[in-house]
């Protein structure tokens, strides 16, 4: 066999040639079956009156890989002041986790009125199919709630520079709605800055502020 060794780079490369163009095809299909690329933007106008008849559903962020993470290395360190350390960033971590998810669903009960809601946590959310929805008050959601109304997703997100949070209105496939649908709601306005002295949430004046820009681009196309 040894007269046929100086075959054998050729006929790895070309294996592995084959690999990268074989997972390059199975990327691009899976790509594709999920946003096909002649799908058009989500109309605006079209998507604001289904929206008010439908169901928005919060992607509510829960640091699962950060709680995971800190969880795992307080059990595994042995010094007590690392311990303590960690112990503290794990707490800290839980507890922004939940407030934030006990915030928006209060802000969202209480002074979201433009549509039907719901929320499910993001770690559970790889297939939406067989992903569980509940209600604001933490209560399960049967599927056949929302199975015959358009449904649209609120996502947690970031701008561009990476530094501005922001909540972004998504359609069933993933894609934004776009101008002048109102959407990116962020921290930008006079307002926030009012939050430090005022008794209310900053998820109150989100959400509360998100009602109002979608009420008004509704009545608008009416």
């Amino acid at each position: 066999m040894q007269q046929f060794d100086h075959l054998l780079p050729g006929i790895n490369g070309l294996l592995k040639t084959y690999k990268v163009l074989l997972l390059t095809g199975i990327v691009t299909f899976s790509i594709n079956a999920l946003y096909p690329l002649n799908a058009q933007n989500p109309d605006p106008e079209k998507s604001i009156q289904e929206l008010k008849e439908g169901y928005l559903i919060v992607r509510m962020p829960t640091s699962k890989a950060k709680i995971d993470t800190l969880t795992a290395r307080v059990a595994k360190t042995t010094d007590p002041d690392d311990k303590l350390r960690l112990q503290k960033q794990l707490d800290d971590a839980i507890g922004e986790r939940d407030t934030l998810i006990a915030d928006y669903t209060k802000a969202f009960r209480e002074l979201y009125t433009f549509s039907h809601s719901a929320y499910y946590l993001d770690y559970e959310g790889r297939d939406l199919s067989k992903t569980p929805f509940y209600h604001m008050d933490g209560s399960l959601m049967s599927k056949a709630e929302i199975d015959q109304k358009p449904v649209f997703y609120l996502f947690f997100d970031r701008a561009e520079d990476g530094n501005t949070d922001l909540l972004i209105i998504r359609d069933k496939e993933g894609k934004e709605i776009p101008s002048p649908f109102p959407n990116r709601f962020s921290r930008s306005g006079l307002n926030f800055l009012f939050l430090k002295v005022s008794e209310r949430s900053f998820a109150d004046w989100r959400v509360e502020k998100m009602n109002k820009r979608l009420l008004k681009y509704w009545k608008q196309v009416l």
